[in-house]
This record gives C-alpha cells, structure tokens and sequence, in this order.
C-alpha cells in the first residue's frame, strides 16, 4: 500500500467516525419502500395465496437490492467510505435472506404444511429486524419487537386477516422509524 492510499485509508475512517455520530444508518425512504413492500406482501396470505411466494421472491430481493443502492448512493452523496459498516449491513440482511431462505426447507420436504410453516418467516424476520436494531439502527428495534409479537398471535390464534393487521401494524412501525428519521435529519444540531 502506497504512503498515499494509506493517508486516503485513515482519512476515511477520520471522516467516517466523526460523521457516523451525526449521520443515520439508514435514510427514510428505505423504511418507506419497505413499509409499502410489507403492507402488501402480507395481505397477500388473506387475499391472493398463491401470489404471496412468488411476490416476496421478487420484492424481497428486488426491494433488498434498492435498499443497498440507496444507502451506497446517499454514503457517495455525503462523502462517507465507510467499508465496515457497509460489511456489517451486508452479512446481516444477507443472513436474514438466508434464514428466510431454509424456512423454505421444511416446507418443501413435507415436514411442514405451508400454512404452519410461513408464519416461520415472521419469527426469523422479526429477530433479525431486532439485531438490526440493537446492532445497526436503532428504530428496526420497534419494528421487530411488532414482528415477534405478530408471530406470537399467528401462533396461539387463528384470527381472520390476522396477516393483514400484522403487515399494516409493521408498516406503521416502519414508517414511524422513516419519520422519525427525516425529524432527527431536519433538527439543527
């Protein structure tokens, strides 16, 4: 490494250390996509069953993919190198997709009937949403909190529209987190 990449290295994380106290991890509009993505994805399971894999599919990754996008335009936008935090983002929803991912297994060997086995999803994605919070950004802390607590009712009740209500109340909570973002964004410093 040249004298040159290293001063540009430990600029960087100067910068990016000063800057990680004043600048959130996450800008709103990624807590608005998703608020929309999981509103509707969720009534999909009351509404149009057959629908709902094949949307969470596509929107899950598409809607993943837009986020990183995001978050790498608006860290170019600022200024902001950080590789770590950028790594740390990265294995976290990738582990998430993951553990979305073998939800899928026991479902598709038969050890699961597909109704007992998506409300499986809402458990990982509810932790996951709440290590986010504790980890990365903390307003994913609520949202998860909503998540665990969705699943909990989908496993003791069977209430009708109970995956609607739980998309819409994550939607709140998600969109609450994209306000609350944009306000602490506007207050002066």
């Amino acid at each position: 490494m040249t004298t040159v990449d290293r001063i540009k290295e430990d600029l960087d994380f100067v910068a990016g250390a000063v800057r990680q106290q004043e600048r959130p991890s996450t800008i709103p509009a990624i807590y608005f996509m998703w608020a929309l993505i999981v509103a509707v994805g969720f009534a999909l399971p009351d509404f149009a069953p057959r629908m709902a894999g094949f949307y969470w599919l596509v929107c899950g990754i598409g809607g993943g993919l837009i986020s990183w996008w995001l978050s790498a335009r608006e860290a170019r936008r600022e200024g902001i190198n950080d590789s770590a935090l950028g790594r740390r983002h990265a294995y976290h929803w990738l582990a998430a997709g993951l553990g979305m991912a073998l939800c899928w297994l026991p479902i598709a060997v038969g050890r699961f009937e597909v109704e007992t086995g998506v409300s499986n999803f809402l458990l990982v994605i509810g932790l996951t949403y709440v290590f986010a919070g504790v980890h990365l950004d903390r307003p994913l802390l609520l949202s998860g909190m909503v998540m665990l607590t969705g699943y909990a009712l989908l496993a003791l009740f069977t209430l009708p529209y109970i995956w609607t209500i739980t998309g819409l109340v994550i939607a709140v909570s998600l969109s609450w987190a994209g306000w609350a973002r944009m306000r602490a964004d506007t207050a002066p410093p």
